[in-house]
């Protein structure tokens, strides 16, 4: 494991909020939806990417990345342990979605700059954080998620599923696009992407023995 420098962890989160944007900014009707996910086994992280269809649902594509775990997990601070293999699987998607929902938070967030934020402003892609249990800020009684001076960070739509903004989309566009894909309780591109991450989990042993691919 490399111990990691949590000042400049902090700092580069802080950078990378700052680029981040809170504004629509696809210019056609959404097509294809991602989501993303992240497994671990023994020392490996293993990063699972899907596509599915936004009309209906249907899973058109999927990927994964295996990665070695460099960094120990540390609360607030998941992006630089799990980042580099989301970053793997959704550049390995043969049809590339106009939208991300991530199974993390995104500027909900104590430094506004959680793994949706990371991976839409890496990639410069529009991303969604969509979490399963509360980080941070104050929840207010319709819903909105704000910190102490009032600012709304995030939406808590149902008891297991709380938006926030990653990248270039805004809040209420979010929460309408999650809002649309939630038929189980959770998202469906990031329920189908936790099922093919542990399908690819209970396999690794065999990726792992031909070299990192194997047909799922």
């Amino acid at each position: 494991m490399v111990k990691i420098d949590l000042r400049k962890a902090r700092y580069a989160q802080i950078l990378i909020s700052k680029k981040a944007i809170e504004e629509d900014s696809f210019n056609h009707p959404i097509r294809n939806v991602g989501g993303v996910d992240v497994a671990f086994k023994s020392n490996y992280s293993i990063g699972a990417a899907v596509v599915l269809s936004y009309d209906d649902l249907r899973v058109l594509g999927k990927a994964y990345y295996i990665s070695e775990v460099r960094i120990p997990y540390i609360p607030t601070y998941l992006a630089f342990r799990e980042i580099r293999a989301m970053i793997g699987a959704v550049n390995r998607l043969s049809i590339k979605p106009d939208i991300v929902l991530v199974d993390a938070h995104g500027k909900c967030h104590p430094r506004r700059a959680g793994e949706a934020t990371h991976l839409g402003v890496v990639l410069d892609i529009p991303t969604i954080g969509v979490a399963k249990s509360h980080l941070t800020g104050k929840e207010r009684e319709d819903g909105y998620i704000v910190d102490n001076d009032g600012e709304v960070l995030g939406y808590h739509l149902m008891p297991n599923v709380y938006v926030s903004v990653g990248h270039r989309i805004s809040l209420k566009t979010a929460i309408k696009i999650v809002k649309k894909l939630t038929v189980y309780g959770i998202p469906e591109p990031t329920r189908q992407a936790h099922i093919y991450a542990n399908e690819v989990k209970s396999k690794l042993s065999k990726i792992l023995s031909k070299g990192g691919k194997a047909e799922l």
